[in-house]
Order: structure tokens, then sequence, then C-alpha cells
């Protein structure tokens, strides 16, 4: 193994180890500690019974007891090492994962960056071809290009969105908090989704708008997260459905429960959904990978996210986020 796979498997352990927020070393040694306190206690009882003298390994039954202390000795050494070396390939193997996990991520966060700028000329160009730049296009032609821009479009979400989950993952993404209007948020998130409500014709009720919804975090981010979830509760909600937005405070929390209509969503993958390149339907457009970012910014923010399901109700996403953050460590 050359010197530099050495410093990326030692790096790639500290940063499991951090994950961990603890030293399994440390407390494997120290139960080990624990687990031998009471023959060595029983030893040392059996010696001073004898009134501290050595008669205790005179004879036969001396020979049978240093030879079962002497098993004992090995035997605890021997366990000690076998433990101790499986605990340590245990996290070698994590860190191999870990690594291979961080090169997969930076892989794709190249490429995708690679394809922005290709993309960005094309869809320009497709842009200026409908604006008549480069002449009149007839009805078939305009059909042709509005597809185009469809894919492009398609391709550049995907883009932002593997982009995204690499600087989540990367920690490169700062929340830059200052006072929000959640509200504002919410009202600016369903203006942008009108045309595939009406195109639907899904109906979006609105519950507890108009309180007290501020607090302190990154608007651009829960720009982001009501995005999403809105995004998704309208791709799964059949035509005519209904999706119901309650957003209220409580204690100290803002609570937003966004419920849709539609096939509810099976109870043993209720947290599958929220992992990276998970879809419950694969014939849907999209990612996998809104809900895994959501999930994300909303712990970023030190809130909660997590789904309810009921035939009778309809698919609920929860969100719970602290209103002021601005004196806890980040």
């Amino acid at each position: 193994m050359g010197k530099q796979n050495i410093a990326d498997s030692d790096s790639s352990v500290k940063l499991v180890l951090q994950e961990l927020k603890e030293d399994p070393f440390y407390k494997f040694n120290l139960a080990f500690a624990l687990m031998s306190v009471i023959p060595f206690l029983v030893f040392f009882y059996l010696l001073a019974s004898k009134l501290s003298s050595l008669d205790i390994f005179a004879g036969r039954v001396g020979l049978i007891l240093s030879i079962t202390l002497f098993i004992a000795f090995c035997g605890f050494i021997v366990g000690y090492t076998i433990i101790k070396n499986i605990l340590s390939k245990i996290i070698f193997y994590a860190a191999q994962a870990k690594r291979s996990d961080q090169t997969k991520s930076v892989f794709v966060a190249t490429v995708s960056h690679e394809l922005k700028n290709p993309l960005a000329i094309i869809k320009a160009s497709v842009s200026n071809m409908k604006n008549g730049f480069a002449g009149q296009i007839n009805q078939a032609q305009d059909d042709i290009l509005s597809t185009c821009q469809r894919i492009v479009e398609r391709i550049n979400r995907l883009i932002n969105d593997l982009l995204d989950l690499h600087k989540i993952e990367a920690g490169m993404i700062e929340i830059k908090r200052k006072l929000c209007n959640l509200e504002e948020i919410l009202e600016k998130q369903v203006d942008e989704f009108e045309g595939m409500l009406t195109q639907k014709r899904i109906k979006l009720s609105k519950e507890g708008l108009g309180k007290d919804l501020s607090l302190w975090g990154d608007e651009d981010k829960l720009m982001q997260v009501i995005g999403n979830l809105l995004s998704n509760a309208i791709k799964y909600t059949p035509v005519e459905g209904h999706i119901d937005l309650k957003i209220y405070p409580s204690a100290g929390l803002v609570r937003i429960e966004l419920v849709n209509t539609g096939e509810t969503i099976p109870q043993d993958k209720l947290d599958k959904i929220f992992d990276k390149f998970n879809r419950l339907d694969y014939s849907k457009e999209g990612t996998g990978l809104g809900l895994a970012i959501t999930k994300d910014i909303v712990e970023m923010h030190k809130g909660k996210i997590w789904a309810e399901s009921n035939p009778d109700v309809g698919n609920k996403f929860v969100v719970i986020l602290p209103c002021d953050l601005r004196r806890e460590k980040r």
C-alpha cells in the first residue's frame, strides 16, 4: 500500500471516529478492564485467605491452580487481541466505505460542474432559436424546441441536486441565519407552483397563516425545503386531488404539515423515502434527491422532519423548526 493510500485511510478513520463522537477503543479497553476485575478479585481473596502465603500454590492443587491461572491469563490476552482486531477491521472497513463515498461524491460533483457550462450554452441557444434570432420558425419547430427546453431544465435540476448534495456531504454549505417571515416564504413557493397545481387541477388549502411565523434561518434554504415538499406532494397527488398546508407556532418552534391525497406510502418505506436516490414510483420524473436534501437542510437548522401515512387522511410530511438558534452552536 502506497503512502498516499495509507494517508487517505488514516484520514478516513479519523472522520469515522469523529462521526462516532467517542473513542470505541477506549470503551473497549474499559469494558475488558471491568470484565477482568472479578476473576482478579477472586484470586486475591484466595491468596489473602491463606494468610498471604504461597502455600496455595503447593502440591497438586497448587499446580492445578497455577495452570488454571496461566490458561485464564492467556485466554484473556488472546480474547482481548481477537476482539480488538475485529473492532479495528470494522472501523477500517467503515473508513474505506467512507473514503469510497467521498471519492464518488467528488467525481459526481466534478462531472456535474463540468456539465453546467455546456448546458447553459444549449439552454441559451434553444431560447434564441425560439425567439427567432436564427430566423422565423414554424409551430412544429417551436414545439420541438419547447421539448428541448423542458429536457434541459430537467437535466439542470438534476445537476443542481447533485451539486447541493455534494456540498452538504462535504460540509461546504454554511447556514446564513437572518430573521425570516415563514408566511412570505410559503406564499412565494405556492405562487411558484401555481401552474403545476392548475395543470393537475389540484386544490390547495392553507391553514394557520397570518400568525407570528418569524424565525431565524437561511431564507434560501428554507425556500428550498418548502419547494421540495410542495413539488413532491404535487408529483404524487392525482388529478383533482387535494393538498393541505398547515403551519403554526408552538413553544418556540414552528410546525409545518403538508398533507396530500393519493396512494399511501407503505409503512416500511416511510423512513427510506428520505434516503438518497430513493423513489416510490420510478415512472415519475425526479432524481430521488429532493427529500434527502430537504432532510439535510432541516437538520442543519436543528429541526426534524418525518413522514406519516394514513389511508383515511393521506400522506403527511411534518417539519419542526426552532424559531431562534442564535445563541446555540450550529
